[in-house]
């Protein structure tokens, strides 16, 4: 399988995809780690309990069942700065998984929402940025212009967006495509005028039939730990939580925690 490495400035982290970790690899790590002051390291791979990683100070933090086409991603991290990794949230991330876990309310086989929803198309793209200049003052990736949300889809972004009968978009999520047969489904928003509705669960439920129409068996969704209602919506949806990567990204107020949820199709 191919293995990538990202330097992620924005939001001052290297996020590594590695399969097969070999000594090569831990080289180029400790290399890099030698080299930069960066906030903090994530290692995707499917070696459990990786003696060489441990060695060099990472902690498994996370995983993502079927990542990797089908087999388990062991997340490790590694903080470069003591207060990237010391969580500000963590009572409330635990009062929210509380709610989810005592959560009954189920989502319909096939509900029909309340305003169709659509694969977005060059013509979505101005009111898609719009939504999301709206819903979000900061966010880890650039979807605030047309754009850039179309050099997006054509690399390997899906979105899909829920218009209103005015033909304004109110609701959006996109599938990115890992290359591992995995897809994350993130960039999830709704208009605050239409919340409340459970808007979400339609829109990500067509990305879902579009993923499994690609082939895609696996999807996960990385949640802000504190957001009740987006860790509502997976869990509703018949995601599984699979641990919390602290301080992950720039989103709204700064860096936050982030759940991941996975879910095979």
């Amino acid at each position: 399988m191919k293995k990538s490495w990202e330097e992620d400035r924005k939001n001052d982290r290297l996020v590594a995809y590695l399969p097969d970790l070999t000594d090569t690899d831990l080289k180029k790590l400790e290399d890099d780690l030698n080299s930069h002051n960066r906030g903090k390291w994530i290692i995707y791979t499917m070696n459990a309990d990786e003696p060489g990683l441990l060695n060099l100070g990472f902690r498994q933090e996370a995983v993502s069942a079927g990542f990797f086409n089908g087999r388990k991603a062991f997340i490790y991290t590694m903080y470069g700065k003591k207060e990237r990794g010391q969580s500000e949230t963590s009572d409330e991330n635990s009062a929210v998984l509380r709610r989810v876990a005592e959560d009954r309310k189920t989502v319909q086989a096939d509900p029909v929402p309340p305003y169709p929803v659509t694969i977005a198309e060059t013509s979505d793209l101005d009111s898609l940025a719009a939504l999301y200049r709206n819903v979000f003052p900061r966010y880890p990736t650039d979807i605030f212009s047309a754009d850039a949300l179309k050099k997006a889809i054509s690399s390997n972004y899906t979105f899909a967006v829920m218009k209103n009968n005015n033909g304004v978009v109110i609701g959006a999520a996109s599938a990115m495509e890992t290359g591992y047969g995995s897809a994350e489904i993130t960039d999830c928003a709704v208009d605050p005028a239409y919340r409340g509705k459970m808007l979400l669960h339609f829109i990500v439920k067509v990305l879902e039939r579009e993923c499994k129409q690609k082939g895609i068996t696996t999807v996960f969704s990385i949640t802000r730990a504190k957001s009740t209602g987006m860790n509502m919506t997976v869990g509703r949806l018949g995601y599984t939580y699979e641990g919390t990567l602290i301080n992950n990204c720039i989103i709204s107020s700064g860096f936050e925690d982030m759940n991941i949820w996975t879910k095979s199709l």
